[in-house]
């Protein structure tokens, strides 16, 4: 094996696992997208990681460790080819729920969807998650850890138009 050659071994098997990594590992261009996605995370290693990952399938990824600056990229930037914009739900200058309405009450004609991420579904949203995603239109709420298997699919779901909440 060659320093560029990763190697993953599953006891047992796990056929889904195992695709997810070789197409991975083995060809970065394997998806191509004309698709950028906005990602806010304060934990810069989780952003890093959401990332890369997400660049490996193809996307232009656009991240910022905190949701002030993404505002701000937001309103002085044209973001018409962002497709989605993935955001932490608790972050130390304004939630997940204050950013995503910033954004709605600038412009209501986004055409992007929202993704959100959190280690506190269960204590601070799951009771009032019907709310949350009809005002704030939340295509969809997902809680960490996640797989990164899992991200790309719903990325994928999300960015093909599958609106749902679940």
């Amino acid at each position: 094996m060659d320093e560029n050659t990763a190697c993953l071994i599953v006891m047992p098997p796990n056929n889904k696992l195992w695709r997810f990594f070789l197409i991975l590992t083995n060809n970065s261009n394997y998806y191509n997208h004309n698709n950028s996605i906005l990602l806010v995370d304060d934990e810069k290693d989780i952003l890093n990681l959401f990332c890369d990952c997400l660049q490996k399938f193809g996307y232009e990824t656009i991240p910022f460790n905190n949701p002030v600056d993404a505002l701000n990229y937001i309103n002085t930037s044209n973001i018409s080819n962002c497709s989605l914009i993935i955001t932490d739900y608790k972050m130390p200058q304004m939630s997940g729920f204050e950013f995503i309405k910033k954004i709605r009450e600038k412009d209501t004609t986004f055409k992007f969807k929202i993704l959100l991420i959190s280690a506190f579904i269960k204590s601070d949203i799951m009771y009032m998650r019907n709310d949350i995603s009809d005002s704030l239109r939340i295509d969809k709420i997902i809680e960490k850890p996640i797989h990164l298997e899992n991200l790309i699919e719903e990325v994928q779901k999300l960015i093909r138009g599958m609106d749902y909440i679940s």
